[in-house]
């Protein structure tokens, strides 16, 4: 036994609390806990320990502290620490020094500390308490105890953020038919538009500008894409940061919030696990009328699939094969089959198959290296390729397979060195995403039937008898980025009872739009009869034309209407220079941060300047009570986008020709020109921006933080587009809106002991007001949309004051509960979520308004909605330092029958009870 020894002695800051299994018992368990165990007060330390050996680490953390620690040797033998920077209290600061060595610290009756292995996985959400706290309300992070308590479902990191307030999700992720999906979820922060968020992994931005708001893989001019280039899992992460309000200067290029999703260094010699999680549709419930029941039984669409299968296989390495140097490495491969029928109706076709699988793929390959130069010089390197391929068909139409690839890869190099006055961060980063279409076809069309030839459709009405055929060709489309970023953090300047602080920092980025459609291509638009094939150049048409005798009484049929896509690329470039400064004043209780950016870059006809503003007052000295204010002005980015529209419909041209003479004439083609109007107003555009006002108080109160938060946006100059006198469209700053959202939190500060058990609660309660102008920036709003009234629910207004449709459930609370049971190395995650009722408007007729007569607009309101989902994990030791586990992951354990919105067949209402389960093994 080894005793290392300090000069003085000091306590234990804070008492483990009672624990509790719901939040009323909560809160009154931690007041009968404050007062039979109360906590001996022990100021908190500054620390500054570097990563290396963990005997080392603990030597100097007991040495700074002045406490007694005995330890036993053959404990830390090759174990390493991540070390610890910043101030904290002896027991976290001992969690941060332990964070993944399987070692707890204890403090004795004699005062004396000691080490001892720590049950597997018992300090659930011990994450979040190891990380700093963050200074301000308007900043949340998950670490990765939060994370693994969470049903993982398909692993994307912003489905992990509904356990946070002011962030809102498409309803269309918990629709029942869209379970086969595996791409990452859209969410709204305050308000946003989800291309307005900022999306970074391990400070290399990953947010997309190909075209982020077109979903529809049917699209013959654009594949889909999203906001995210990539869809990472959340297994690689050990935490993820959302900032929604008072974000410091050094963040950019938002209007929404900034999600950051963070690696960290290893701490072990070598281990890692290996695992595969399912989840299939017989694993599910359905809540369908009866119309629904037969729709989806008959389905031929992905967006009501009646079937699914799907799979993750995960395996994570970490080790140090030196004391300053460690790797992470890890493989995750997300797969989903969605059966579909091929033709509509249920029918058979007679030339094609009837029934199709689609299928999805996802794959993360990440490697990242450690490497500690010198004590004050650290740098890391990361490779990651995280492909995506979704297979594609069109319904109703042979030969028309088609596969979306989407992610990408990327190379980030960082290096910090620490002066006397300075420490210096910088940041090399090289990233490529994708959204591109390869396809089995380069033109469509769609015939009328005809028994000899056209002969694999299906009749939907007696009126209609359609035989599909093709798709759209291929094409790439890709966004490279080349980023150098720059950051100093200088010493902090002491003059009298004031600290000064600064940061300096700068961005500069290359960004390349490539879209290259390889072959030409061709939407067949409208079917004509004829009775030859026989062309104007003494051809004979066999692609586009048939002499097989249709099914309404043709001698034969062939297409006179075509929309053409030529075969052609472009690139558009980019180059984004980004300055910021930030001062911070700190005297006594009080401390105000200003800070401000400049943004420039070559697509955006201005430059910007964002000033950021807090003030933080910490009332009574003892941070129990805080108070924040700040007011603060982002701006957007997606000028790309814009670009890009005009050069994608310049590609295009439409075309006719008719039976005249006994022969079929040549194609006349029209080049299409309101292309041009798009490029006509980018010059005069503004940049989007959101101005904020905030105010939060947070209060520690019987063993919890209390928070209250009230944030205000304005969004101003938001693009849109409008109808041009010359035809087409063109791109304005027509578009605005405002979000008004209030936020109750309250979270656990350490872990709840009752009985054996260890609990961590938090609960949040969000109030969101949010209206908008339009959903996204394709969206066409006429100057009748913005200048006339409208009567909406029997309120007259103006259009753009209507409320939001999607992203916008008005009252959200959710409970976050986690229960662990060392005893039986079992943890109990649940999630309890409320959802308040959901209005739509709907057009009926027209109403009286201020003596005109206007649009009238009623709502449809959807009852609110009660989720339960739970996560269980329970693990099973094996070998020395080794387990088997086992996860269970149940979505809405009460099968609860919540409504969406309305569809075509009434009500669509959320998926139902759903069973995951994953099987691992850790080493």
């Amino acid at each position: 036994m080894t005793t290392l020894r300090a000069p003085r002695s000091r306590l234990l800051s804070h008492a483990v609390r009672n624990a509790l299994l719901s939040l009323p018992l909560c809160l009154g368990t931690l007041g009968a806990s404050a007062q039979s165990e109360p906590p001996t007060a022990v100021a908190a330390r500054h620390y500054d320990i570097p990563a290396g050996p963990l005997a080392a680490a603990l030597t100097r953390f007991a040495a700074d502290a002045g406490i007694a620690l005995s330890v036993d040797a053959t404990l830390v033998a090759d174990l390493h620490s991540p070390g610890i920077r910043g101030t904290h209290e002896l027991a976290p600061g001992f969690a941060a020094l332990l964070r993944g060595t399987g070692l707890e610290a204890a403090r004795a009756a004699d005062g004396q500390w000691t080490l001892r292995p720590a049950p597997r996985h018992t300090h659930v959400l011990g994450e979040v308490v190891v990380l700093s706290t963050p200074d301000s309300l308007g900043t949340r992070v998950l670490g990765r105890d939060t994370l693994d308590a969470l049903g993982r479902g398909d692993g994307d990191i912003t489905s992990a953020l509904r356990v946070l307030p002011n962030v809102q999700f498409d309803f269309n992720r918990l629709n029942p038919g869209r379970q086969g999906e595996i791409a990452p979820a859209e969410v709204s922060i305050h308000g946003a538009k989800p291309y307005d968020n900022v999306f970074l992994f391990d400070g290399m931005s990953f947010s997309n500008n190909l075209d982020p708001i077109q979903s529809n893989p049917n699209n013959a001019a654009s594949p889909p894409s999203s906001s995210q280039g990539l869809a990472i899992d959340t297994s690689l992460l050990c935490r993820i940061t959302v900032r929604d309000a008072n974000v410091p200067a050094e963040f950019g290029h938002f209007s929404g919030g900034a999600i950051s999703a963070d690696t960290c260094e290893p701490v072990r010699s070598f281990g890692g696990s290996v695992s595969m999680e399912l989840s299939r549709s017989e694993w599910m419930n359905y809540h369908l009328n009866e119309a629904q029941q037969l729709a989806y039984e008959q389905s031929t669409s992905d967006a009501s699939a009646p079937e699914f299968d799907k799979r993750t296989y995960r395996l994570a390495l970490e080790g140090r094969p030196a004391d300053n140097l460690g790797i992470i490495a890890s493989y995750v491969r997300k797969t989903a089959e969605i059966p579909l029928r091929a033709y509509g109706g249920g029918n058979v076709s007679q030339a094609d198959d009837s029934q199709k699988t689609e299928t999805r793929l996802s794959e993360n390959y990440f490697m990242r290296a450690f490497w500690t130069l010198t004590p004050t010089v650290k740098a890391d390197l990361s490779l990651f390729h995280a492909p995506q391929r979704d297979r594609h068909f069109i319904n109703n139409t042979r030969n028309s397979w088609f596969e979306i690839k989407q992610g990408g890869q990327g190379i980030n190099l960082g290096l910090s060195h620490r002066h006397d006055a300075v420490l210096v961060s910088h940041r090399l980063t090289w990233n490529e995403y994708q959204s591109s279409r390869d396809a089995d076809a380069n033109w469509f069309g769609s015939w009328r039937y005809s028994a000899g030839d056209k002969n694999w459709g299906y009749r939907s009405s007696a009126t209609a008898w359609n035989s599909g055929e093709g798709q759209y060709g291929d094409i790439d489309q890709k966004q490279r980025t080349t980023t150098y970023q720059l950051k100093a953090d200088w010493l902090p300047l002491k003059l009298g009872s004031t600290t000064h602080s600064f940061q300096t920092g700068l961005e500069v980025s290359e960004q390349q739009k490539y879209f290259h459609r390889l072959e030409d291509g061709a939407m067949y638009l409208r079917v004509s009869s004829t009775n030859t094939c026989a062309t104007a150049s003494a051809g004979v048409d066999t692609e586009t034309c048939s002499l097989s005798p249709t099914w309404n009484g043709w001698p034969g049929q062939f297409f006179d209407r075509v929309t053409y896509y030529n075969a052609g690329k472009f690139e558009v470039d980019n180059t984004m220079l980004s300055l910021f400064g930030q001062y911070e004043l700190e005297w006594e209780r009080l401390r105000v941060r200003l800070g401000a950016r400049y943004e420039k870059d070559d697509l955006n006809p201005e430059s910007t300047i964002s000033p950021r503003a807090a003030l933080f007052w910490d009332v009574f000295g003892n941070d129990a009570t805080r108070i924040e204010v700040g007011a603060n002005r982002y701006y957007s980015q997606n000028f790309m986008s814009y670009y890009v529209k005009q050069h994608v419909l310049a590609l295009q041209t439409s075309g006719t020709r008719s039976l005249s003479g006994g022969v079929l004439t040549d194609w006349t083609y029209t080049p299409t020109t309101t292309w041009r109007n798009y490029r006509e107003n980018l010059d005069g555009l503004k940049t989007p921006y959101s101005d904020e006002t905030v105010f939060s108080l947070s209060q520690s109160w019987i063993g919890a933080r209390w928070g209250l938060k009230l944030v205000r946006r304005n969004e101003h100059d938001q693009v849109v587009r409008r109808p041009h006198s010359a035809g087409g469209n063109v791109f304005t700053n027509d578009g605005s809106s405002k979000a008004r959202t209030a936020a109750f939190t309250v979270e656990t500060e350490h872990p709840l002991r009752f009985g054996t058990s260890l609990s961590t609660v938090s609960l949040g309660i969000d109030y969101t007001d949010v209206q908008s102008s339009h959903a996204e920036y394709e969206d066409l709003i006429t100057l009748a949309q913005e200048r006339d009234p409208v009567r909406y629910d029997g309120r007259c207004m103006e259009w753009h004051e209507r409320p939001a449709d999607n992203f916008n459930r008005p009252l959200t609370a959710r409970l976050h509960l986690v229960t662990q049971l060392p005893q039986y190395r079992l943890t109990i995650g649940n999630l309890f979520s409320y959802r308040d009722s959901y209005q739509k408007f709907t057009r009926q007729g027209s109403a009286e308004c201020g003596g005109m007569t206007v649009n009238n607009y009623v709502l449809t309101t959807f009852r609110p909605a009660v989720t339960w989902d739970m996560r269980i994990n329970w693990a099973l030791p094996t070998v020395a330092g080794q387990e088997a586990f086992v996860a269970l992951s149940i979505d809405n354990v009460l099968d609860r029958t919540n409504e969406i919105q309305d569809g075509s067949n009434g009500i669509i209402y959320e998926k139902g009870r759903q069973f995951w389960i994953e099987l691992g093994y850790r080493f």
